[in-house]
């Protein structure tokens, strides 16, 4: 994977965190775990539309 460097500074990035929501929070802390490379993956398959997106009945075996 590609990496990138920038320079942010900390106070930037902590006011950034501070003024996320909660979903966007747990989000964030998906993705810096170990299970954010999957995750990112599985977005792009679904992107690129090499897999589709299961329905509310397919589910939840409605």
């Amino acid at each position: 994977m590609p990496e990138t460097k920038i320079d942010i500074p900390i106070k930037n990035i902590a006011k950034m965190i501070d003024s996320m929501n909660k979903q966007e929070i747990e989000t964030l802390y998906m993705l810096l775990t170990k299970d954010g490379k999957e995750l990112l993956k599985r977005k792009k398959d679904l992107e690129l539309k090499r897999v589709k997106f299961l329905s509310r009945d397919e589910t939840f075996n409605v």
